[in-house]
């Protein structure tokens, strides 16, 4: 939790006590001392923890077991020596994090094989973590890399979800290489050159990856030969996936709240049953007679009932994750923009 630092003119005051009002509130409870203090959300605290969550969750999921608890051990200390949204922290020292470990009564096991958890971590393609020097034991966190990543996954799922497995192939390559050809693409894809051609000409016009003229002349000033290179321009894309995200966003509340006002009389009876039910308990009801009440909805309701519920679950769910989506992309731009 942040520190709470009072102004240094404060420090001096003498503080100013009610006694009269002290006396009224101990035999009204009804008198508050705090109906001039307003409460704002920390938003940026709030995106802070969602992200190292989202890291956290990363981490366990490519190193189990024992990732993620490293990985928020590590997003900890960096809490304490360096600026939360910096593109890379300060040196995390290995010693501060095996005294963290004896302090949270982590798992043995962890505080153990610390050095081989962090050297492993430290050796990962996808660069969340970064040995500061050869001849040190100290590490620093790549925030900025750690997102792209992150954002990197959430794309390709994107183009699985939409146009296939395939595609998502397509897609990696394409990124891996940073430019290449149709006739390299069904090579390296291994995918028939009809399915390949298809797939990437469909990414191309749905602007998942954009395509590159190259020209070059031949020798012997011989007619000029063009190349056509597919790449992938992250920025645009990451842009053009979060207007898609928004309308599906606004596409799933609108048909959640068409859910409820098409089943509104359904859902109120089955409101104003439960709380008599409820209340009847509470006066000591016995239970054929609170049967008696729930029998007023019919099996056929109950049905549309559950019914009801699960898509209302789903739609919520649904809005979670392209939320969770959401913040990825536009933690991606941060950094971006911050650069």
């Amino acid at each position: 939790m942040p520190d709470f630092i009072p102004e240094f003119e404060k420090q001096f005051q003498p503080v100013k006590i009610d006694m009269q009002k002290l006396i009224q509130a101990v035999t009204d409870d009804s008198i508050t001392f705090d109906d001039n203090v307003l409460w704002e959300i920390n938003y940026d605290r709030f995106h802070q923890d969602i992200r190292d969550d989202l890291l956290v969750a990363a981490m366990a999921r490519r190193f189990p077991p024992g990732g993620g608890d490293v990985m928020r051990l590590v997003l900890h200390q960096m809490q304490l020596n360096s600026n939360p949204w910096a593109a890379v922290s300060n040196p995390i020292m290995l010693s501060e994090m095996k005294d963290m470990c004896r302090a949270t009564k982590l798992d043995p096991q962890i505080s153990k094989y610390l050095d081989e958890f962090m050297a492993v971590m430290a050796g990962d393609t996808d660069g969340f973590l970064i040995k500061a020097d050869l001849s040190s034991s100290g590490y620093h966190v790549n925030l900025k890399r750690a997102v792209e990543e992150l954002t990197w996954c959430v794309l390709a799922n994107g183009v699985d979800a939409k146009f296939g497995p395939s595609a998502a192939r397509i897609f990696r390559l394409i990124r891996d290489q940073k430019f290449i050809e149709q006739e390299e693409i069904q090579k390296r894809g291994m995918l028939p050159d009809k399915e390949a051609k298809f797939l990437t000409y469909s990414l191309l016009q749905s602007g998942w990856i954009q395509q590159h003229e190259l020209k070059k002349g031949l020798p012997k000033a011989g007619p000029t030969k063009t190349f056509f290179l597919f790449c992938i321009d992250v920025d645009q894309v990451v842009r053009m996936y979060i207007e898609m995200c928004y309308k599906g966003l606004c596409n799933a509340i609108v048909r959640r709240e068409h859910e409820k006002t098409e089943n509104k009389c359904l859902l109120d009876k089955k409101q104003r049953i439960d709380a008599i039910a409820l209340h009847m308990r509470k006066e000591g009801a016995t239970d054929e007679q609170v049967a008696e009440i729930e029998e007023m909805i019919t099996p056929p309701e109950i049905t549309l009932l559950e019914t009801i519920h699960q898509k209302v679950n789903k739609l919520s769910q649904a809005e979670l994750q392209i939320d969770e989506t959401l913040f990825i992309l536009q933690l991606y731009l941060r950094f971006q923009n911050n650069n």
